[in-house]
């Protein structure tokens, strides 16, 4: 494919106190049609430095720093595929070949495009604060940002007579992003003449997403809602929603009944409605009638924390991630852990070890019993080194471990392993342990 940009952008700047940034760039992409080829994307930022003004000078001893800023973006995100409002020709398979009398006759048919296609744009508010303190020893931002975000591009179901195809890629609708960020810095300690250094950075962030609307299509099958999700077990079966007033990629599922030692009931599901004596059951899950949407696998909250210290010849870092509130569909579970699984094919397989609590014979793929609370505490690295001299060269020995530590509730073998938040037994992040030697030779 093809993209063009023309970029332009105009600064301006009034004693480092008073800044300002215009940016307008135009872009045409081959991905799209003729139609719909180009899009202009125009940003303003503003800043105000009001550590400089006279009412915060008598501030100095304490405040070095403090920024106040603003932006507006339009952007626009096209890297969905090539070419998706032209029509492609595809052979049948062998094993699809209608048959005519004593011959089979292989088809070509044109893919499901959608002409009108267009570029997905996303117009975003930040408002932020830097700040400094005691001479920058503390340094940090806040953020508070809201995006929207229009002609969202995604996959929805179609009649499959409508365009020889199930399935056709489409601007679907929109959705809202807003929330904090907060990015802190520390100097511990300075570590003068080879003392101790130590350097703390700190980072959280909140986010809350929401589906806010859905375009009308005339062939969709669900036109207030669109299933995702595809998951192993059974035949076309999704376990997300695409639903106004929800998070994207919500789960849309039955809630699973249990009796009264809390253990699952198999293909038994409350239904939505209550009746006078609370909650009535019904057996098979119906999406359409029982299903309802819940969690989401983005994280609401993000931290980080990273460390740096020095002493004498020595180094030492690491960095701690924590996402909290983030949910997975353990997919390995609700398509293994049936005693089914070890007389489903022709030799037996293991089945999951779910199957000990639950005691399913069968799949029951549309239960929420598979959606776990996936928050975890990951030590992601650290690195300890030794530097000094060797002949009168720079010389350095390091040792780096990765993916050191886990902690969470999730049952799968990781907790980031599901894509979109289901996990389907993708190959699992590897523990890492690398040591070596640095020498500069000038």
């Amino acid at each position: 494919y093809k993209l063009i940009s023309f970029f332009g952008r105009a600064n301006y700047n009034l004693n480092d106190r008073y800044l300002a940034a215009v940016t307008l760039r135009r872009d045409g992409s081959s991905r799209f049609g003729p139609d719909n080829a180009w899009a202009t994307f125009p940003s303003v930022a503003l800043a105000w430095r009001l550590s400089d003004e006279s009412f915060l000078s008598g501030n100095r001893s304490w405040l070095s720093d403090l920024k106040l800023r603003y932006s507006w973006a339009k952007t626009g995100n096209q890297a969905f595929g090539n070419y998706l409002w032209s029509s492609t020709y595809t052979f049948s398979t062998e094993t699809a070949c209608p048959q005519f009398g004593s011959r089979f006759v292989c088809t070509i048919r044109p893919s499901a495009v959608d002409r009108n296609i267009k570029w997905e744009t996303t117009r975003s508010n930040n408002l932020g604060l830097d700040f400094g303190l005691w001479n920058q020893r503390l340094t940090g931002s806040f953020d508070y940002y809201v995006k929207n975000t229009d002609d969202l591009i995604f996959d929805v179901p179609v009649c499959g007579a409508c365009n020889l195809s199930n399935h056709v890629t489409t601007n679907i609708g929109s959705m809202k992003n807003n929330g904090v960020e907060l990015g802190l810095n520390y100097r511990v300690a300075e570590g003068p003449n080879r003392g101790l250094g130590w350097n703390v950075s700190f980072n959280v962030s909140h986010n809350t997403n929401e589906l806010t609307r859905i375009n009308p299509y005339a062939d969709t099958l669900t036109p207030t809602r669109i299933p995702t999700g595809g998951i192993s077990g059974g035949v076309g079966n999704t376990v997300q929603i695409f639903e106004p007033g929800a998070p994207v990629n919500s789960f849309f599922l039955c809630r699973q009944a249990h009796d009264n030692a809390g253990k699952p009931i198999e293909n038994t599901y409350y239904t939505l409605k209550q009746n006078a004596a609370g909650d009535s059951t019904t057996t098979g899950c119906s999406t359409d009638r029982d299903a309802r949407a819940f969690h989401d696998p983005m994280p609401k909250w993000i931290l980080g924390l990273s460390n740096y210290m020095t002493y004498g010849g020595w180094d030492l870092s690491f960095t701690l991630r924590a996402h909290l509130g983030n949910y997975v569909y353990n997919n390995v579970a609700s398509n293994q852990g049936t005693y089914q699984a070890i007389t489903a094919n022709a030799s037996p397989r293991n089945m999951h070890r779910s199957v000990l609590e639950t005691g399913f014979t069968r799949e029951n793929v549309l239960s929420d019993y598979y959606v776990e609370d996936a928050s975890f505490l990951r030590l992601d690295n650290v690195t300890l080194g030794f530097n000094t001299q060797l002949g009168g060269e720079a010389f350095r020995f390091f040792a780096t471990g990765q993916n050191l530590l886990t902690i969470t509730g999730y049952s799968g073998v990781d907790p980031t392993a599901g894509i979109n938040g289901i996990d389907n037994n993708i190959y699992p992040r590897a523990r890492t342990f690398v040591t070596g030697v640095t020498l500069q030779v000038r």
